[in-house]
């Protein structure tokens, strides 16, 4: 069954160790019986139809831009007076789901609504409640860091399972300097995830000025990130 397989590993560009391999779809099943994959690595992502399962091994700075995306959301929750709750890299998938597959965010949120319900179903019924609630319900943000050419199905998954919006975090070295990109994807858009200037979830962050809002967060200029925010964050609030 898993005669017909071939593999891909490359190094991205801030340094983390990317492996995709590609086996017969019907043997992810069997697969799915004997690997816990998460053992493979982080951010593990298998499509059962195609038969790709791929994973990343995170370099430090993919690590920190991760980190940078619990301080931007959780200040812009605390400052325009939304609950934010952080459920980092959780697991997502479909209900009922056989192979055991899901897709693992680097960051992930429920904002507003959503992280008010979290809350109450963990002070009634504490984490085992709190997971049946994570079981059916979808993220409101989900962020990605170090987009490569094996993550291009994945705002569509991330549709699929019904996240609001995305967030593609690209760091380049552009001589001696960093250079951070930042793509804002309104994944529940009319005819399929699309690119949009501003954030609907946390409106008053863009894909200009959250490139500086990472620098701050990342350099652990917390004072500096909150007065940014506070700034941008007035203009909507």
């Amino acid at each position: 069954m898993l005669d017909n397989t071939s593999e891909t590993h490359f190094i991205g560009p801030m340094g983390s160790e990317f492996w995709q391999i590609k086996v017969p779809p019907e043997a992810i099943p069997l697969l799915a019986s004997k690997i816990n994959w998460n053992q493979l690595g982080r951010k593990v992502m298998i499509d059962p139809f195609k038969g790709i399962i791929s994973w990343i091994n995170p370099s430090g700075s993919h690590v920190d831009m991760a980190d940078a995306s619990d301080k931007i959301v959780e200040q812009a929750g605390e400052l325009i007076k939304v609950q934010v709750k952080n459920r980092r890299d959780y697991r997502w998938k479909r209900l009922k789901d056989p192979s055991n597959t899901g897709v693992e965010a680097d960051a992930s949120f429920y904002i507003g609504e959503k992280a008010e319900q979290w809350i109450a179903a963990y002070q009634v019924g504490g984490r085992e409640i709190a997971s049946e609630f994570e079981k059916k319900t979808p993220p409101d943000l989900i962020v990605e860091v170090e987009v490569t050419n094996l993550d291009k199905d994945k705002p569509v998954r991330y549709a699929e399972l019904g996240v609001r919006e995305m967030w593609q975090v690209e760091e380049r070295k552009e001589g001696e300097a960093y250079r951070t990109e930042i793509v804002i994807l309104d994944l529940q858009a009319r005819g399929g995830p699309r690119e949009i200037v501003q954030s609907k979830v946390l409106p008053g962050l863009t894909a200009t000025n959250l490139p500086n809002a990472y620098h701050l967060a990342q350099s652990v200029m917390l004072d500096e990130l909150r007065s940014m925010l506070s700034k941008e964050l007035a203009i909507q609030f």
